[in-house]
């Protein structure tokens, strides 16, 4: 039987509506584990109305009652208006219930305030309607799930309202109504009348009723009203950044050498604890001390393009962060010690999951950018290739009017900042999808258009035939460099269009034409990438 006198919720009510870092600040009670029916809503309140909001267990506000509005009276005759917030000074809704819309739908709203100060995103469903849900976008550009409402219950993750009501040095009060009903009538439950049991703490206020009632099959009521106060915390001070994800005391330590023992040696990346060429820190590790990581620390980058970007040089996080770093290198990425400490906390921990021991030094490039202030083209072959690839189409454009390689639309640009060299030797799935993006910017997006208004077509000529055609229509026959395509092509149909078969003598000539199972695929796709570059490089000299 439910306890009529609340002493499974009673203990506990400054913890009750919250649960994993989640609070309840408005639900609709009726038929749950608290009560047979019930409501819980929520406010702020200034610390000075505290003292008037504990003499008393009612509400200090209404559900659905909480609009600005304006009150009419006199003052010795003469008519006054004012204008009202809320109901009352000192104190204010957190959750707004909203109706009076006619034949449209109540709806409930969240403090437009708590909102604004963290920022937060509301965010949309497929169809483009109002979510339930309100997101904090971190450093990282990771979607926190911060308010989540329902039609009978709102809530809120926890750290987030502390961090609100802390900022704006104001409490939050939580207030409840729970009935509980008994078929058994008084007698039996030998229970007696009680509408005095008024009890005041030091943060909270109920009373609890017991009744005698007549209502369906109901005999007797318990009745608990009250509210419970959260103090803001004095202490508080507000992170320097505004930011409820980042914590400036928090960096991670990275792998950057070997001490007297022959042991790893870690330092933290926190800059205030480098040495600089201005004399600070005097013998501590350098500002610029490369740390190494494994190349495929970049695949997470590569394979998420809408959130991230990697140049040449950079990566790039949607404007929360930039990153540099030393990508020219084959078989491992540099990152300076100081610029790891520059990157949101859970980033510096995922960077440091791809920390290795010291490795050969910085690629050309990386050294001639960093420290002698020069310009230097890329090493890899990827970087290098998306350089040529601009620069080709630009000198072809201001030579033919129009580009050879057609620029991807807003829905295939994925292809091109996702296209990089391979991050691990042989891992087939990386090097399908890497084919598929280089046949996506070359091949598939050959001008045809253009192409064919300078030449005659048979029927069932496509892309490349057009292009052989055009090529020679001008004097310019490069037999070995059509082959290539073509077997690129081939290679992109057999690996990523169509189930592998290495019975098929086409497929087969073709993988023997890349070295398919005697080099490493990620040399295989290199040597592609250079051929590649060869061709801008070819083309373009014809224009010369």
């Amino acid at each position: 039987m439910k306890d009529f006198r609340f002493q499974d919720i009673i203990p506990k009510l400054s913890s009750l509506f919250i649960k994993d870092g989640w609070i309840t600040v408005y639900e609709n009670l009726d038929k749950t584990q608290y009560a047979d029916q019930g409501a819980l809503f929520c406010g702020l309140i200034e610390t000075k109305q505290i003292k008037r909001a504990l003499q008393s267990y009612s509400w200090d506000l209404t559900i659905g009652q909480c609009r600005p509005s304006h009150t009419h009276y006199y003052d010795n005759g003469k008519e006054k208006i004012e204008y009202h917030r809320f109901s009352d000074k000192g104190i204010e809704p957190f959750v707004l219930h909203r109706n009076g819309f006619g034949h449209h739908s109540p709806h409930i709203e969240i403090s437009e305030e708590f909102r604004l100060y963290h920022n937060l995103y509301e965010a949309t469903t497929a169809a483009g309607e109002r979510s339930a849900s309100l997101l904090y976008i971190d450093g990282n550009a990771d979607e926190i799930p911060v308010v989540k409402i329902q039609e009978r219950s709102v809530q809120v993750k926890l750290n987030f309202l502390q961090d609100y009501i802390n900022a704006r040095r104001i409490n939050f009060v939580t207030y409840f109504e729970l009935m509980r009903f008994y078929d058994e009538d008084m007698t039996t439950l030998k229970l007696k009348p009680e509408d005095s049991t008024t009890v005041v703490c030091r943060s909270s206020v109920y009373n609890l009723l017991i009744r005698p009632m007549e209502i369906g099959s109901s005999r007797t009521q318990a009745w608990l009203l009250g509210k419970v106060i959260r103090p803001f915390d004095k202490t508080y001070k507000p992170n320097v950044f505004g930011r409820m994800d980042t914590d400036e005391n928090l960096y991670v330590s990275f792998a950057i050498g070997y001490d007297d023992s022959g042991n790893i040696l870690e330092h933290t990346s926190n800059e205030e604890a480098l040495s600089n060429y201005f004399g600070k820190n005097q013998g501590a590790p350098h500002y610029l001390t490369p740390v190494y990581f494994r190349t495929d620390v970049l695949k997470k980058y590569f394979d998420t393009p809408n959130k991230y970007i990697v140049h040449d040089g950079r990566i790039e996080c949607m404007g929360f962060w930039s990153l540099r770093l030393d990508n020219s290198c084959r078989d491992y990425v540099i990152v300076f010690l100081g610029d790891l400490g520059t990157l949101p906390y859970k980033e510096q921990l995922y960077w440091k999951s791809f920390n290795i021991e010291k490795q050969g030094g910085m690629s050309h490039t990386g050294f001639k950018r960093a420290f002698l202030g020069e310009w230097a083209d890329p090493d890899s072959p990827d970087l290098y290739f998306k350089m040529r690839l601009q620069e080709f189409n630009d000198k072809w454009t201001k030579a033919n009017g129009w580009c050879l390689f057609k620029p991807l639309n807003e829905g295939d640009k994925h292809y091109f900042q996702s296209l990089h060299s391979l991050t691990s030797d042989n891992n087939e799935k990386e090097f399908d999808e890497q084919i598929l993006n280089l046949t996506k910017i070359i091949i598939d997006s050959l001008n045809e258009k253009e192409m064919q208004k300078h030449i005659a077509l048979e029927s069932d000529e496509k892309g490349l035939d057009k292009l052989d055609k055009f090529l020679a229509s001008t004097g310019r026959r490069y037999p070995d460099m059509i082959q290539f395509l073509r077997n690129l092509q081939t290679l992109r149909s057999t690996t990523v269009a169509h189930r592998r078969s290495d019975s098929n003598k086409k497929t087969k000539a073709t993988l023997e034409y890349f070295q398919i199972g005697t080099a490493s695929l990620k040399s295989v796709f290199d040597e592609i990438l250079i051929k590649t570059i060869m061709i801008f490089n070819t083309l373009g000299k014809s224009l010369s």
